[in-house]
């Protein structure tokens, strides 16, 4: 069977406008091109789709049933043309993203809506990650662009573009023993746990502010945040992450007393050189570079 495109559009137009006559005005053609091309449509499905009784066609049960499939193809014909016309054009026709976990989810998501609206054709996967997991996720090519907060300067991806800072404070459960404290010595941080994040290639946070004794490694931020509301522990955390929290006086900022500046970390955008960025890519690249200082 050798359905026509064609035949299911002049059957929804039929069932639309009542008529035969109807359907061939609005479409322009003559009423018997349209009855051949309905009539060519019933031998090809071997059902009839109307009843022809009466001064009008009426559906028949089985037309009623077909009509909802016949919108559903056609539908499907017209988002696959559109698609395929995009990336014609040199619309990306997949977009993939790494983004370090630490990056606020709010700022990205706004982005993404307003990418979903610009580039509907474009499928997107998100992968997030810690530390170098972002980096090594685009030198192996399995994403086309990366978010990266790293220990050190990449030195291996170019281009690259340094698009803003992340403010790290080190704070505690409002509950905790060394929220008591109103200065705190290296004795006093080194007596309880600190958190840590590590990524899954056994990267971590700087040795100049693992002052604990007692380490936790966690790959996840949130996690850290979570552990740190239960009085698990104490952690350096970026400012925007936990503003909330000391808004809601469930953390405090600890003041510490030894000879240590609060880390101030670099954000970097990194892209593939396997392949050159589509239209979406480049947009996107763009605007996350407009994101300086919003991290």
């Amino acid at each position: 069977m050798n359905l026509s495109l064609n035949n299911l559009k002049t059957f929804i137009e039929v069932a639309d406008k009542g008529s035969f006559s109807a359907a061939a005005r609005h479409i322009g053609k003559a009423q018997s091109a349209v009855s051949i091309s309905i009539a060519n449509l019933e031998i090809d499905l071997g059902v009839e789709l109307f009843n022809r009784q009466g001064k009008f066609p009426v559906l028949t049960q089985e037309g009623q049933v077909l009509l909802r499939e016949a919108r559903q193809i056609v539908n499907s014909c017209h988002t696959f043309i559109e698609r395929a016309r995009a990336f014609e054009g040199g619309i990306d026709s997949i977009l993939r993203i790494a983004v370090d976990e630490i990056i606020s989810k709010e700022i990205l998501m706004d982005l993404l809506e307003k990418f979903s609206k610009k580039f509907a054709a474009t499928e997107l996967e998100i992968l997030y990650g810690t530390l170098g997991d972002i980096q090594t996720m685009v030198e192996q090519g399995r994403v086309d662009i990366g978010i990266l907060v790293p220990n050190n300067l990449p030195n291996q991806i170019n281009p690259n573009r340094l698009v803003s800072h992340i403010a790290f404070i080190p704070v505690v459960s409002v509950e905790h023993p060394l929220a008591k404290k109103k200065e705190l010595t290296l004795h006093d941080l080194e007596s309880h746990r600190q958190l840590v994040v590590t990524s899954r290639g056994g990267e971590r946070e700087e040795e100049s502010i693992i002052l604990g004794k007692q380490i936790w490694m966690i790959e996840s931020t949130d996690a850290i945040i979570d552990m740190v509301r239960r009085g698990v522990g104490w952690s350096f955390l970026p400012t925007q992450a936990v503003a909330r929290d000391i808004e809601k006086r469930n953390f405090v900022k600890l003041s510490l007393f030894v000879n240590i500046v609060e880390p101030l970390v670099p954000v970097y955008l990194i892209w593939t050189q396997q392949h050159s960025l589509g239209v979406a890519g480049q947009w996107m690249l763009k605007e996350l570079s407009k994101m300086e200082n919003r991290y």
